[in-house]
């Protein structure tokens, strides 16, 4: 693996939209590991609107190498009140395998640390790179649910 370089976590703006847009664009062997179709700009622009209108969701430009190159989105309080869950985090697949992505979830966790005791992460569809990813972080399994989803968590502080 290659060093990344440093990452910047950049909060979702109404703006971002077009940058999240290429992030999605720059990966779409995920879109069809979830046999999702691509977005388009405008359900980008959806999600954004629904994401500054929940108070628990927060979302993330990932930004190295001077732009945005991955998306990180997770949402406070739950499963339970002092938990959190990480719903996606995409690394554009030619920046994949630098470390970017590791360095994006550590500075997530970094800054949840001091009110977040268990962070959570879902893994959709068959994705062995993904589970090896969480396992390396110094998550554990959890439990598998449905649709194809594998659990994963991190106690992050001492309840």
């Amino acid at each position: 693996m290659i060093p990344a370089q440093e990452v910047a976590l950049q909060p979702v703006s109404p703006d971002s939209a077009q940058a999240i847009l290429r992030v999605y664009q720059g990966s779409p062997k995920h879109f069809r590991r979830i046999a999702m179709e691509m977005p388009t700009l405008e359900d980008v622009e959806r999600e954004v609107e629904s994401i500054l209108a929940d108070p628990n969701r927060r979302a993330y430009l990932i930004a190295g190498e001077g732009h945005p190159i991955g998306y990180l989105d997770y949402k406070l309080h739950y499963p339970e009140r002092s938990d959190a869950i990480i719903t996606l985090i995409l690394i554009a697949e030619k920046y994949r395998g630098q470390g970017y992505g590791k360095r994006a979830v550590q500075d997530l966790e970094a800054l949840l640390y001091h009110d977040v005791e268990r962070l959570f992460a879902a893994v959709y569809g068959e994705n062995p790179g993904a589970v090896s990813f969480w396992q390396n972080l110094g998550y554990r399994f959890l439990k598998e649910g449905s649709p194809s989803v594998s659990w994963f968590y991190k106690r992050l502080k001492r309840a």
